[in-house]
């Protein structure tokens, strides 16, 4: 467990260091933002809902944003209760809202890495565009100083888990 809290430390020192700029805190909260809720990943199902060869993709993708958000948000946060790295550290500036629920897992990570998996069975450069995304999304959290790296890695394993299962 140490060496995940050196990790997660080390990790988020580092992009303080050496990633911030004003044109990256710009991209990055723009990047959180497109995860917010899900918004991104429900106007994706919503355009894949309006063809009738990607319906069956639109509606699986609706249906794992909801549940995955849900379980992450309602179901694990509650157990780990994980303080976020910027309730630790007050002497960062934050350039969004302080989140008020736990840190453990990033579900922005959970359901946009879920969605992206989803979005795969569609194909071409949708599905490959889709992993990019859901990988700003959740670099944006650990920039933005609101998660722990190890967060976001076990949001992203989650995630891939449970966009296979609901396409099972």
């Amino acid at each position: 467990m140490l060496t995940v809290v050196k990790f997660d430390k080390s990790v988020m020192e580092w992009i303080q260091q050496h990633l911030k700029t004003r044109r990256m805190d710009r991209l990055m909260l723009w990047s959180t933002r497109m995860g917010d809720g899900g918004a991104l990943w429900l106007l994706i199902s919503f355009l894949l809902l309006c063809r009738e060869k990607t319906r069956h993709a639109g509606f699986a993708l609706v249906f794992c944003v909801v549940i995955c958000a849900a379980v992450g948000n309602l179901a694990i946060k509650p157990i780990f209760r994980r303080t976020r790295p910027c309730n630790l550290n007050f002497s960062l500036p934050l350039l969004l809202k302080r989140p008020v629920d736990s840190s453990f897992p990033s579900c922005h990570t959970l359901t946009s890495f879920a969605a992206a998996v989803t979005v795969c069975q569609t194909g071409g450069f949708l599905g490959a565009a889709s992993f990019f995304l859901a990988s700003l999304i959740s670099f944006s959290r650990m920039y933005l100083y609101v998660h722990y790296p190890s967060d976001v890695l076990i949001g992203a394993v989650i995630g891939v888990a449970a966009g296979r299962f609901f396409l099972a």
